[in-house]
């Protein structure tokens, strides 16, 4: 997963330099407003994920109901 994630970090950055690189040359492919509303909308996206994770860690996470803990002092099988 941490890979996966690093990798879109660094395509996304790549085509961010690249349009940047495009914007000096005054080639416009989109314009920086456009980028600029996209980049808030996905830190504002990757915010409600992270708040989703935490509140499903804290919330529905019972892996404590899923062993037997009648059974030996150090491993317990699953149920």
């Amino acid at each position: 997963m941490k890979k996966v994630i690093g990798a879109i970090i660094l395509l996304l950055s790549i085509a961010f330099l690249g349009i940047l690189a495009l914007r000096i040359w005054n080639i416009e492919v989109v314009s920086m407003q456009t980028i600029i509303r996209s980049s808030a909308t996905l830190f504002i996206l990757g915010i409600a994920i992270f708040i989703l994770l935490i509140g499903y860690g804290f919330f529905f996470n019972e892996s404590s109901k899923k062993y037997d803990k009648s059974v030996g002092n150090k491993a317990h099988p699953r149920l």
